[in-house]
Protein backbone atom coordinates (compact mmCIF):
# COMPACT_ATOMS: atom_id res chain seq x y z
CA UNK A 1 0.00 0.00 0.00
CA UNK A 2 2.77 2.46 0.92
CA UNK A 3 4.69 1.75 -2.29
CA UNK A 4 1.69 2.62 -4.43
CA UNK A 5 0.98 5.83 -2.54
CA UNK A 6 1.48 8.97 -4.64
CA UNK A 7 4.41 11.09 -3.46
CA UNK A 8 2.69 14.48 -3.83
CA UNK A 9 5.58 16.68 -2.57
CA UNK A 10 7.96 14.97 -5.00
CA UNK A 11 5.61 15.61 -7.92
CA UNK A 12 5.09 19.27 -6.95
CA UNK A 13 8.83 19.92 -6.67
CA UNK A 14 9.43 18.17 -9.98
CA UNK A 15 6.80 20.30 -11.72
CA UNK A 16 8.28 23.48 -10.22
CA UNK A 17 11.77 22.59 -11.45
CA UNK A 18 10.50 21.58 -14.88
CA UNK A 19 8.53 24.81 -15.22
CA UNK A 20 11.63 26.87 -14.52
CA UNK A 21 13.58 24.95 -17.16
CA UNK A 22 10.78 25.31 -19.72
CA UNK A 23 10.45 29.06 -19.06
CA UNK A 24 14.19 29.51 -19.54
CA UNK A 25 14.13 27.51 -22.77
CA UNK A 26 11.17 29.55 -23.99
CA UNK A 27 12.92 32.87 -23.33
CA UNK A 28 16.10 31.72 -25.08
CA UNK A 29 14.06 30.37 -28.01
CA UNK A 30 12.23 33.69 -28.39
CA UNK A 31 15.51 35.61 -28.29
CA UNK A 32 17.09 33.32 -30.85
CA UNK A 33 14.29 33.34 -33.42
CA UNK A 34 13.66 37.09 -33.21
CA UNK A 35 17.41 37.71 -33.47
CA UNK A 36 17.56 35.44 -36.50
CA UNK A 37 14.73 37.48 -38.03
CA UNK A 38 16.78 40.64 -37.53
CA UNK A 39 19.84 39.21 -39.28
CA UNK A 40 17.73 37.79 -42.13
CA UNK A 41 16.09 41.15 -42.77
CA UNK A 42 19.41 43.02 -42.80
CA UNK A 43 21.04 40.33 -44.95
CA UNK A 44 18.33 40.65 -47.61
CA UNK A 45 19.55 44.12 -48.53
CA UNK A 46 23.20 44.11 -47.37
CA UNK A 47 24.35 40.49 -47.51
CA UNK A 48 25.59 38.36 -44.65
CA UNK A 49 29.29 39.27 -44.42
CA UNK A 50 31.38 41.68 -46.51
CA UNK A 51 35.02 42.65 -45.91
CA UNK A 52 37.16 45.34 -47.54
CA UNK A 53 40.92 45.05 -47.06
CA UNK A 54 43.52 47.79 -46.60
CA UNK A 55 47.03 46.34 -46.18
CA UNK A 56 48.41 49.77 -45.30
CA UNK A 57 46.61 49.51 -41.97
CA UNK A 58 49.47 47.41 -40.63
CA UNK A 59 51.42 50.68 -40.28
CA UNK A 60 48.68 52.35 -38.21
CA UNK A 61 48.48 52.57 -34.41
CA UNK A 62 46.44 49.37 -34.30
CA UNK A 63 49.00 47.61 -36.48
CA UNK A 64 51.79 48.77 -34.17
CA UNK A 65 49.86 47.38 -31.20
CA UNK A 66 49.52 44.01 -32.93
CA UNK A 67 53.27 43.90 -33.61
CA UNK A 68 53.84 44.48 -29.89
CA UNK A 69 51.54 41.55 -29.10
CA UNK A 70 53.66 39.25 -31.28
CA UNK A 71 56.77 40.61 -29.52
CA UNK A 72 55.13 39.54 -26.25
CA UNK A 73 54.62 36.05 -27.70
CA UNK A 74 58.34 35.85 -28.55
CA UNK A 75 59.36 37.08 -25.08
CA UNK A 76 57.05 34.55 -23.40
CA UNK A 77 58.49 31.75 -25.55
CA UNK A 78 62.13 32.68 -24.87
CA UNK A 79 61.75 32.97 -21.09
CA UNK A 80 59.81 29.72 -20.73
CA UNK A 81 62.57 27.95 -22.66
CA UNK A 82 65.30 29.70 -20.64
CA UNK A 83 64.03 30.18 -17.04
CA UNK A 84 67.51 31.15 -15.80
CA UNK A 85 67.18 34.44 -17.70
CA UNK A 86 64.90 35.67 -14.90
CA UNK A 87 67.95 35.98 -12.66
CA UNK A 88 68.83 39.19 -14.49
CA UNK A 89 65.55 40.89 -13.56
CA UNK A 90 65.23 43.27 -10.58
CA UNK A 91 64.27 41.79 -7.23
CA UNK A 92 60.98 43.75 -7.40
CA UNK A 93 59.63 41.16 -9.82
CA UNK A 94 60.47 38.31 -7.47
CA UNK A 95 59.42 39.78 -4.09
CA UNK A 96 56.26 41.79 -4.60
CA UNK A 97 54.13 39.64 -6.89
CA UNK A 98 50.80 40.47 -5.24
CA UNK A 99 51.49 44.20 -5.39
CA UNK A 100 52.61 43.83 -8.98
CA UNK A 101 49.42 41.93 -9.88
CA UNK A 102 47.27 44.70 -8.39
CA UNK A 103 49.25 47.28 -10.35
CA UNK A 104 48.84 45.32 -13.58
CA UNK A 105 45.08 45.04 -13.03
CA UNK A 106 44.72 48.77 -12.46
CA UNK A 107 46.91 49.49 -15.47
CA UNK A 108 44.72 47.18 -17.58
CA UNK A 109 41.59 49.11 -16.65
CA UNK A 110 43.25 52.49 -17.21
CA UNK A 111 44.44 51.36 -20.64
CA UNK A 112 40.88 50.52 -21.66
CA UNK A 113 39.75 54.03 -20.70
CA UNK A 114 42.49 56.37 -21.85
CA UNK A 115 44.17 54.87 -24.93
CA UNK A 116 42.69 55.99 -28.24
CA UNK A 117 44.02 52.88 -30.02
CA UNK A 118 42.38 49.79 -28.58
CA UNK A 119 45.09 47.40 -29.79
CA UNK A 120 47.90 49.53 -28.37
CA UNK A 121 46.13 49.28 -25.01
CA UNK A 122 45.74 45.51 -25.44
CA UNK A 123 49.41 45.15 -26.34
CA UNK A 124 50.47 47.02 -23.19
CA UNK A 125 48.21 44.79 -21.11
CA UNK A 126 49.78 41.72 -22.77
CA UNK A 127 53.23 43.08 -21.97
CA UNK A 128 52.25 43.46 -18.30
CA UNK A 129 50.90 39.90 -18.30
CA UNK A 130 54.14 38.56 -19.76
CA UNK A 131 56.13 40.60 -17.22
CA UNK A 132 54.14 39.02 -14.40
CA UNK A 133 54.62 35.58 -15.94
CA UNK A 134 58.39 36.13 -15.99
CA UNK A 135 58.33 37.11 -12.31
CA UNK A 136 56.66 33.82 -11.24
CA UNK A 137 58.15 31.40 -13.75
CA UNK A 138 60.84 30.21 -11.33
CA UNK A 139 58.29 29.50 -8.60
CA UNK A 140 56.28 26.99 -10.65
CA UNK A 141 57.00 23.36 -11.35
CA UNK A 142 58.28 22.67 -14.84
CA UNK A 143 55.21 20.84 -16.15
CA UNK A 144 52.79 23.34 -14.65
CA UNK A 145 54.83 26.21 -16.03
CA UNK A 146 54.89 24.68 -19.50
CA UNK A 147 51.12 24.13 -19.48
CA UNK A 148 50.43 27.71 -18.42
CA UNK A 149 53.00 29.02 -20.87
CA UNK A 150 51.25 27.20 -23.71
CA UNK A 151 47.92 28.70 -22.63
CA UNK A 152 49.38 32.22 -22.44
CA UNK A 153 51.20 31.94 -25.78
CA UNK A 154 48.04 30.64 -27.45
CA UNK A 155 46.00 33.54 -26.06
CA UNK A 156 48.57 36.13 -27.12
CA UNK A 157 48.93 34.61 -30.58
CA UNK A 158 45.14 34.57 -31.02
CA UNK A 159 44.92 38.23 -29.98
CA UNK A 160 47.70 39.11 -32.39
CA UNK A 161 45.97 37.41 -35.32
CA UNK A 162 42.65 39.09 -34.52
CA UNK A 163 44.40 42.45 -34.19
CA UNK A 164 46.22 42.10 -37.52
CA UNK A 165 42.99 41.19 -39.29
CA UNK A 166 41.31 44.18 -37.69
CA UNK A 167 44.11 46.60 -38.61
CA UNK A 168 44.23 45.60 -42.29
CA UNK A 169 40.46 45.70 -42.66
CA UNK A 170 39.09 49.03 -43.78
CA UNK A 171 35.42 48.11 -43.44
CA UNK A 172 33.17 45.28 -42.34
CA UNK A 173 29.76 45.03 -43.95
CA UNK A 174 26.78 42.75 -44.21
CA UNK A 175 24.46 41.68 -41.42
CA UNK A 176 27.08 39.86 -39.33
CA UNK A 177 30.05 42.09 -40.14
CA UNK A 178 28.22 45.32 -39.40
CA UNK A 179 26.62 44.07 -36.19
CA UNK A 180 29.70 42.52 -34.60
CA UNK A 181 32.55 44.71 -35.93
CA UNK A 182 31.21 48.25 -36.31
CA UNK A 183 30.57 50.84 -33.58
CA UNK A 184 27.97 53.12 -35.16
CA UNK A 185 24.49 52.31 -33.87
CA UNK A 186 21.67 54.11 -35.71
CA UNK A 187 18.70 51.74 -36.14
CA UNK A 188 15.96 54.39 -36.30
CA UNK A 189 17.06 56.76 -39.08
CA UNK A 190 14.36 58.59 -41.01
CA UNK A 191 13.37 56.48 -44.03
CA UNK A 192 10.50 56.72 -46.54
CA UNK A 193 9.17 53.42 -45.22
CA UNK A 194 9.53 52.90 -41.48
CA UNK A 195 9.33 49.13 -41.82
CA UNK A 196 12.17 48.80 -44.32
CA UNK A 197 15.89 49.41 -44.17
CA UNK A 198 17.62 52.37 -45.74
CA UNK A 199 21.27 53.26 -46.28
CA UNK A 200 21.39 55.74 -43.40
CA UNK A 201 20.72 52.98 -40.85
CA UNK A 202 23.66 51.45 -38.98
CA UNK A 203 23.71 48.40 -36.72
CA UNK A 204 27.15 48.39 -35.11
CA UNK A 205 26.26 47.13 -31.65
CA UNK A 206 29.81 47.56 -30.34
CA UNK A 207 29.05 51.24 -29.79
CA UNK A 208 26.56 50.18 -27.10
CA UNK A 209 28.83 47.39 -25.86
CA UNK A 210 31.84 49.66 -25.31
CA UNK A 211 29.77 52.13 -23.33
CA UNK A 212 28.44 49.24 -21.25
CA UNK A 213 32.02 48.14 -20.56
CA UNK A 214 33.00 51.71 -19.63
CA UNK A 215 30.26 51.83 -17.02
CA UNK A 216 30.78 48.27 -15.73
CA UNK A 217 34.57 48.37 -15.36
CA UNK A 218 34.45 51.95 -14.11
CA UNK A 219 32.07 50.75 -11.41
CA UNK A 220 34.48 47.96 -10.47
CA UNK A 221 37.36 50.43 -10.13
CA UNK A 222 35.27 52.20 -7.49
CA UNK A 223 33.62 49.23 -5.84
CA UNK A 224 36.45 46.69 -5.55
CA UNK A 225 38.84 48.69 -3.32
CA UNK A 226 36.03 50.09 -1.16
CA UNK A 227 34.10 46.81 -0.99
CA UNK A 228 37.04 44.52 -0.25
CA UNK A 229 38.50 47.08 2.17
CA UNK A 230 35.18 47.27 4.03
CA UNK A 231 34.99 43.47 4.15
CA UNK A 232 38.51 43.20 5.57
CA UNK A 233 37.75 45.83 8.21
CA UNK A 234 34.50 44.18 9.28
CA UNK A 235 36.04 40.71 9.38
CA UNK A 236 39.44 41.39 10.92
CA UNK A 237 39.45 44.73 12.73
CA UNK A 238 35.97 46.05 13.58
CA UNK A 239 34.48 45.47 17.07
CA UNK A 240 31.31 43.34 17.12
CA UNK A 241 29.14 46.38 17.89
CA UNK A 242 30.37 48.16 14.75
CA UNK A 243 29.78 45.04 12.67
CA UNK A 244 26.24 44.80 14.01
CA UNK A 245 25.55 48.31 12.68
CA UNK A 246 27.51 48.36 9.40
CA UNK A 247 26.53 44.92 8.05
CA UNK A 248 22.74 45.54 8.17
CA UNK A 249 23.33 48.98 6.66
CA UNK A 250 25.06 47.34 3.69
CA UNK A 251 22.10 45.01 3.28
CA UNK A 252 19.75 48.00 3.25
CA UNK A 253 21.83 49.70 0.55
CA UNK A 254 21.63 46.54 -1.55
CA UNK A 255 17.83 46.65 -1.34
CA UNK A 256 17.35 50.21 -2.61
CA UNK A 257 15.63 50.20 -6.06
CA UNK A 258 17.91 51.05 -8.95
CA UNK A 259 15.63 53.84 -10.17
CA UNK A 260 16.29 55.66 -6.88
CA UNK A 261 20.02 55.39 -7.54
CA UNK A 262 19.38 56.80 -11.01
CA UNK A 263 17.63 59.88 -9.66
CA UNK A 264 20.41 60.29 -7.09
CA UNK A 265 22.99 60.22 -9.87
CA UNK A 266 21.03 62.67 -12.01
CA UNK A 267 20.48 65.22 -9.24
CA UNK A 268 23.61 64.98 -7.07
CA UNK A 269 26.43 63.09 -8.81
CA UNK A 270 25.86 64.58 -12.28
CA UNK A 271 26.57 68.22 -11.31
CA UNK A 272 29.75 67.19 -9.49
CA UNK A 273 30.95 65.25 -12.55
CA UNK A 274 30.20 68.30 -14.72
CA UNK A 275 32.36 70.48 -12.44
CA UNK A 276 35.18 67.95 -12.72
CA UNK A 277 34.71 67.87 -16.50
CA UNK A 278 34.90 71.66 -16.66
CA UNK A 279 38.32 71.49 -14.99
CA UNK A 280 39.44 68.88 -17.52
CA UNK A 281 38.10 70.99 -20.40
CA UNK A 282 39.81 74.18 -19.18
CA UNK A 283 43.13 72.32 -18.99
CA UNK A 284 42.69 70.85 -22.47
CA UNK A 285 42.44 67.24 -21.29
CA UNK A 286 39.10 66.74 -23.06
CA UNK A 287 37.94 68.39 -26.28
CA UNK A 288 34.23 68.93 -25.51
CA UNK A 289 32.26 70.51 -22.70
CA UNK A 290 30.87 67.91 -20.27
CA UNK A 291 27.23 66.91 -19.97
CA UNK A 292 25.26 66.00 -16.86
CA UNK A 293 24.49 62.62 -18.49
CA UNK A 294 27.67 60.64 -19.13
CA UNK A 295 29.29 57.21 -18.58
CA UNK A 296 31.41 58.49 -15.69
CA UNK A 297 28.24 59.45 -13.87
CA UNK A 298 26.86 55.98 -14.54
CA UNK A 299 30.08 54.28 -13.41
CA UNK A 300 29.99 56.11 -10.09
CA UNK A 301 26.36 55.31 -9.30
CA UNK A 302 26.67 51.66 -10.42
CA UNK A 303 29.85 51.40 -8.34
CA UNK A 304 27.84 52.54 -5.31
CA UNK A 305 25.13 50.02 -6.20
CA UNK A 306 27.44 46.98 -6.39
CA UNK A 307 29.56 48.07 -3.41
CA UNK A 308 27.28 46.34 -0.82
CA UNK A 309 27.33 43.14 -2.89
CA UNK A 310 31.13 42.96 -2.93
CA UNK A 311 31.49 44.00 0.71
CA UNK A 312 28.89 41.56 2.06
CA UNK A 313 29.98 38.49 0.09
CA UNK A 314 33.69 39.17 0.63
CA UNK A 315 33.12 39.58 4.37
CA UNK A 316 31.29 36.24 4.46
CA UNK A 317 34.18 34.61 2.58
CA UNK A 318 36.73 36.01 5.03
CA UNK A 319 34.74 34.84 8.04
CA UNK A 320 34.47 31.35 6.52
CA UNK A 321 38.26 30.90 6.72
CA UNK A 322 39.12 28.65 9.71
CA UNK A 323 40.37 30.60 12.71
CA UNK A 324 43.28 28.15 13.04
CA UNK A 325 44.96 29.73 10.00
CA UNK A 326 44.78 33.17 11.58
CA UNK A 327 46.07 31.96 14.92
CA UNK A 328 48.86 29.97 13.28
CA UNK A 329 50.04 33.05 11.43
CA UNK A 330 50.08 35.09 14.63
CA UNK A 331 51.96 32.29 16.39
CA UNK A 332 54.69 32.46 13.75
CA UNK A 333 55.19 36.17 14.54
CA UNK A 334 53.22 37.74 11.70
CA UNK A 335 51.53 41.05 12.37
CA UNK A 336 47.80 41.54 11.87
CA UNK A 337 48.23 43.27 8.51
CA UNK A 338 50.67 40.57 7.34
CA UNK A 339 48.20 37.89 8.36
CA UNK A 340 45.43 39.64 6.47
CA UNK A 341 47.49 40.12 3.30
CA UNK A 342 49.33 36.78 3.20
CA UNK A 343 46.89 34.35 4.84
CA UNK A 344 43.31 35.57 5.00
CA UNK A 345 42.98 37.12 1.54
CA UNK A 346 44.61 34.17 -0.34
CA UNK A 347 42.51 31.70 1.66
CA UNK A 348 39.27 33.52 0.85
CA UNK A 349 40.22 34.54 -2.68
CA UNK A 350 37.59 32.33 -4.34
CA UNK A 351 34.80 34.03 -2.40
CA UNK A 352 36.17 37.50 -3.10
CA UNK A 353 36.44 36.72 -6.82
CA UNK A 354 32.90 35.37 -6.76
CA UNK A 355 31.63 38.65 -5.33
CA UNK A 356 33.51 40.64 -7.99
CA UNK A 357 32.14 38.50 -10.82
CA UNK A 358 28.59 38.81 -9.49
CA UNK A 359 29.09 42.56 -9.21
CA UNK A 360 30.34 42.72 -12.81
CA UNK A 361 27.28 40.80 -14.03
CA UNK A 362 25.05 43.16 -12.04
CA UNK A 363 26.80 46.19 -13.51
CA UNK A 364 26.53 44.88 -17.08
CA UNK A 365 22.83 44.12 -16.67
CA UNK A 366 21.83 47.29 -14.81
CA UNK A 367 19.07 49.21 -16.62
CA UNK A 368 17.23 52.02 -14.87
CA UNK A 369 20.18 53.64 -13.10
CA UNK A 370 22.27 53.84 -16.28
CA UNK A 371 19.29 55.02 -18.33
CA UNK A 372 18.91 58.03 -16.04
CA UNK A 373 22.64 58.62 -15.46
CA UNK A 374 24.35 57.83 -18.79
CA UNK A 375 21.79 59.06 -21.31
CA UNK A 376 20.15 57.78 -24.47
CA UNK A 377 22.59 58.91 -27.16
CA UNK A 378 23.90 55.76 -28.83
CA UNK A 379 27.34 57.12 -29.77
CA UNK A 380 30.48 55.69 -28.20
CA UNK A 381 33.29 58.08 -27.35
CA UNK A 382 36.47 57.79 -25.31
CA UNK A 383 35.45 61.04 -23.58
CA UNK A 384 33.48 59.75 -20.60
CA UNK A 385 31.99 63.20 -19.92
CA UNK A 386 29.72 63.08 -22.99
CA UNK A 387 26.28 61.43 -23.23
CA UNK A 388 26.17 57.81 -24.38
CA UNK A 389 23.96 54.75 -24.09
CA UNK A 390 24.38 51.21 -22.77
CA UNK A 391 22.83 48.04 -24.16
CA UNK A 392 20.24 47.75 -21.41
CA UNK A 393 19.33 51.44 -21.68
CA UNK A 394 18.70 51.03 -25.40
CA UNK A 395 16.33 48.11 -24.79
CA UNK A 396 14.44 50.10 -22.12
CA UNK A 397 14.20 53.15 -24.39
CA UNK A 398 12.90 51.21 -27.40
CA UNK A 399 10.39 49.17 -25.43
CA UNK A 400 8.95 52.30 -23.86
CA UNK A 401 8.39 54.01 -27.21
CA UNK A 402 6.15 53.54 -30.23
CA UNK A 403 7.44 50.28 -31.70
CA UNK A 404 5.20 48.48 -34.22
CA UNK A 405 5.56 44.72 -34.54
CA UNK A 406 7.70 43.69 -37.54
CA UNK A 407 9.65 46.96 -37.76
CA UNK A 408 13.43 46.65 -37.89
CA UNK A 409 13.64 48.52 -34.57
CA UNK A 410 11.50 45.81 -33.01
CA UNK A 411 13.98 43.13 -34.06
CA UNK A 412 16.97 45.13 -32.80
CA UNK A 413 15.68 44.79 -29.22
CA UNK A 414 16.00 41.02 -29.39
CA UNK A 415 19.35 41.17 -31.20
CA UNK A 416 20.85 43.38 -28.49
CA UNK A 417 19.20 41.26 -25.79
CA UNK A 418 20.64 38.06 -27.25
CA UNK A 419 24.10 39.63 -27.44
CA UNK A 420 23.80 40.76 -23.82
CA UNK A 421 22.65 37.29 -22.78
CA UNK A 422 25.69 35.68 -24.43
CA UNK A 423 28.04 38.17 -22.74
CA UNK A 424 26.50 37.58 -19.31
CA UNK A 425 26.56 33.81 -19.78
CA UNK A 426 30.22 33.98 -20.82
CA UNK A 427 31.06 36.03 -17.71
CA UNK A 428 29.39 33.43 -15.50
CA UNK A 429 31.25 30.56 -17.20
CA UNK A 430 34.52 32.47 -16.89
CA UNK A 431 33.74 33.08 -13.25
CA UNK A 432 33.22 29.37 -12.64
CA UNK A 433 36.61 28.62 -14.20
CA UNK A 434 38.30 31.23 -12.03
CA UNK A 435 36.60 29.92 -8.90
CA UNK A 436 37.71 26.37 -9.69
CA UNK A 437 41.29 27.59 -10.08
CA UNK A 438 41.36 29.47 -6.75
CA UNK A 439 39.00 27.41 -4.60
CA UNK A 440 40.44 26.22 -1.29
CA UNK A 441 38.99 23.34 0.72
CA UNK A 442 39.29 23.19 4.53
Amino acid sequence: MLKNKIDLPHIILFLMGASVILITIGIIQTLFFETWGFFEEVAESRGWFVVKWDLGGIFSDNGFGCVLIFVCVIIEYLFTKNPHWTNNFPSLLNKNKNLMMVGISLFLLLCLFFFESFWVAVSLVCFCLVLYRISIIKDMHTRKANNKALWVKSLLFFLGIIGVLNSITSEFGGALGEFFFQTEWLPSASCPDRRSLCESMSFGVNGLLLTTMQVAFGALIIAIPLGVGTAIYLSEYAPPRIVAIVKPTLEILAGIPSVVYGFFALIYIGPLVVKLGDIFYENGWIDSTPSVLNPLNGAIVVGVMVLPLIASLSEDALRAVPNELREGSHALGATKIETTANVMIPASLSGILASIILALSRAVGETMAVTLAVGTMAAFTANMFLPAQTMTAYIAQRVGGDLPFGEIGYYTIFAVGMYLFIITLSLNLLGNKILEAYREAY
